[in-house]
């Protein structure tokens, strides 16, 4: 277990925030509101399974399924009419709006347990427990802060509306339950202090657990670049997100129990959308970073081989960061030569973007002294500034293209899949071109977000580098 005595952060550019007295006024509130549930006159069976009820579909539905698996790192696909189901669902939480959430956990992988982590327990544990909720967090606050990280999610207008309209969805649902409360049988106070009050608090903390509890107390199964664990207790009260460690380790997984004991009720629920055809391509655990679990026996030679041919960075260490892989639409080519076509232009452009991001890199760090970024004066800082906006930029764009080429290229593999006797091979041949193609691009730009992300470490605003 990690003795938090051995490593202290501070509070991440804490002269640049100020107080969100909003914030403060109702989270707050709705503590004290929640005060009322002492009072056997609010009490109701019916309420109290009302806010059971409505605990595991704001917090498992909405937050962990949804906001995190989903929306955060795009862990399995589902029909847009679920996925806004789904937000709306998110939105009862009350934990601010789907796209400032989703870049605010991006940062946190990020930068997970370095200053820049928004609620890094090495602070304090009240800090990351609720206390970075009160204060603004600098380039992530405003929309136009936020969106930066989220830009996958700020291209659909409908979640641009769940964000700006959150609190407002709370209110109306919250009069909604009293109303219904009444109609049943004049139990609408009952209904509120249960059903939204008391399961909002509950909630709340019970997340607010997986910032604070499972980076400091429970095991590992993953030597990772941070101070993630898995804690049992955290998994119960939030739907398997305690299993932190496995998260950080690889975090595309729908899946973050991994182990028999580790209950993981959110990816149960996500496999069995998958049997009622609700959700598809859902993430399973890499092999390979299994394959480094500390309970595994493996042969070190191989996985060193592997490690090699994956350009992992410091051999025993996985990186913790986040790589939502956003599905993007394409059109559908005639036939295998042309789909081939397609992922190699698709291929050139992912690769001549990640240039131009390297191109960048080395221009700023032309004017980059080692240590002295503090003390530069504010033209050179905007200088950084402006390099790094572009050349993250360009990586976006590397990336995305790359995906473009892995869609071609599936689109190659199914000409293959459905071709004649004679025409079999080509196509095959074609489609076997076409993934190698795709997955080069998607090295190549991987390559460049790396390099880049080390080149502006520490200029200004945290860099994500795979948000396209």
């Amino acid at each position: 277990m990690f003795n938090p005595a051995n490593k202290r952060l501070a509070v991440h550019r804490k002269s640049e925030r100020k107080v969100m007295w909003w914030t403060v006024l109702v989270i707050g509130g709705i503590h004290l509101a929640a005060l009322l549930a002492l009072d056997p006159a609010y009490f109701s069976r019916s309420g109290l399974l009302l806010g059971v009820i409505l605990y595991f579909v704001a917090g498992m539905l909405g937050i962990t399924m949804c906001f995190h698996r989903l929306l955060t790192h795009r862990s399995f696909q589902t029909y847009k009419w679920m996925e806004y189901f789904l937000t709306y669902c998110g939105v009862l939480a009350l934990q601010s709006g789907p796209m400032q959430w989703v870049a605010q956990h991006r940062i946190h992988h990020k930068e997970a347990d370095d200053e820049p982590d928004p609620h890094s327990p090495l602070v304090t544990f009240i800090w990351a427990h609720m206390g970075w909720l009160f204060l603004t967090t600098p380039d992530c606050h405003t929309y136009e802060e936020y969106r930066r990280f989220a830009k996958d999610l700020d291209r659909d207008p409908v979640q641009r509306f769940f964000d700006h309209n959150f609190f407002l969805i709370w209110v109306s649902f919250a009069a909604v339950v009293y109303l219904a409360g009444e109609l049943y049988g004049g139990l609408g106070a009952s209904w509120l202090v249960w059903g939204v009050l008391v399961r909002q608090v509950a909630l709340w903390h019970a997340t607010w657990f997986v910032n604070s509890a499972t980076h400091l107390w429970g095991y590992r199964n993953y030597k990772t670049d941070e101070e993630s664990t898995n804690n049992w207790w955290v998994a119960l009260l939030a739907f398997g997100e305690g299993w932190h460690n496995n998260h950080h380790a690889d975090q595309r997984s729908a899946a973050h129990g991994q182990r028999w004991f580790e209950v993981d009720i959110t990816y149960y629920l996500i496999r069995l959308f998958g049997a009622a055809g609700l959700a598809w391509s859902i993430n399973e655990p890499s092999k390979r970073v299994v394959a480094r679990r500390k309970d595994i026996m493996v042969d070190e030679e191989a996985l060193r081989a592997a490690d090699e041919r994956h350009d992992v960075p410091v051999a025993g260490v996985l990186r913790t960061q986040t790589d939502p892989t956003i599905p993007v639409v394409v059109p559908q080519m005639p036939s295998a030569a042309e789909a081939y076509e397609a992922a190699l232009k698709a291929a050139g452009e992912a690769k001549e973007a990640a240039a131009r991001a390297l191109h960048y890199a080395a221009e700023a760090l032309k004017h980059k002294q080692q240590g002295a970024i503090e003390a530069a004066d504010q033209a050179a800082k905007e200088l950084l500034e402006r390099a790094k906006d572009l050349g993250m930029a360009a990586v976006e764009q590397a990336k995305y293209a790359a995906a473009q080429a892995a869609e071609f290229s599936t689109q190659a593999s199914a000409f293959a899949t459905d071709a004649k006797e004679r025409a079999a091979e080509s196509a095959r041949q074609f489609a076997e071109k076409s993934r190698n193609l795709a997955q080069e691009a998607f090295e190549t730009a991987s390559r460049a977000a790396d390099e880049v992300g080390e080149a502006f470490q520490g200029i200004g605003r945290p860099i994500i580098t795979s948000s396209i």
